[in-house]
């Protein structure tokens, strides 16, 4: 299921996409990475890491948003102890990174950041259909952000406040009450607002 259609699809980034026409002021950094220089396309080519576009199909396929996954690893001693000491005993754990995100400045308001971090939790289970990884991790810019990722379910790590992971379970969990709402409020960010009490959209991503 694609979180935010039928307006908007998740597609991987290739060279056919308008990347030029993408602006995100708010954060420099992030419309270079995609839109300024080759950046983008190079590393996700190389599978370095795996570009993921938000495309409007009702207004002339723009891109509404990204985000970029790749394989991380967990160490032991970084988790809650309550969590750790259910996992069987190993060096690492693997994991996937929700890396960069953004989205275009036209988008403010349309929650695109709960529709962005949606598709990324939609893909970590799809992911475990394939190779091991038993949680999506993100690292927020700042307090507020964190915040929100919170909100979401997210966990933060004990000993950094503002890196954060979702274990597979409550990924799952989430995913089934958007999709159990699909049909009776089509709109991401009202189904994530019902399930998750006083979310507030994030500003900058």
């Amino acid at each position: 299921m694609i979180i935010g259609g039928p307006r908007f699809e998740c597609e991987r980034l290739d060279e056919h996409h308008q990347r030029a026409s993408f602006s995100c002021t708010r954060e420099p950094a992030l419309q270079t990475y995609l839109a300024d220089d080759a950046r983008a396309i190079r590393e996700n080519k190389r599978s370095i890491t795996a570009v993921h576009l938000i495309i409007d199909k009702e207004n002339g396929d723009k891109i509404a948003g990204y985000f970029t996954l790749s394989n991380t690893s967990i160490i032991p001693s970084a988790l809650p102890n309550a969590i750790a000491k259910k996992l069987p005993r190993y060096d690492h754990w693997p994991a996937t990174l929700l890396g960069r995100m953004a989205r275009d400045d036209r988008y403010a308001g349309e929650n695109l950041g709960t529709i962005l971090v949606g598709n990324a939790l939609e893909m970590t289970m799809q992911i475990t259909t394939l190779s091991a990884s038993l949680a999506l991790i993100v690292d927020a810019k700042n307090d507020a952000l964190a915040v929100w990722y919170r909100q979401l379910g997210f966990t933060p790590f004990p000993d950094d406040p503002n890196r954060l992971f979702m274990v597979n379970a409550t990924i799952a969990d989430l995913l089934a009450r958007i999709r159990a709402a699909q049909p009776v409020k089509p709109n991401v960010g009202a189904l994530v607002a019902q399930a998750i009490p006083d979310r507030a959209e994030p500003k900058d991503g």
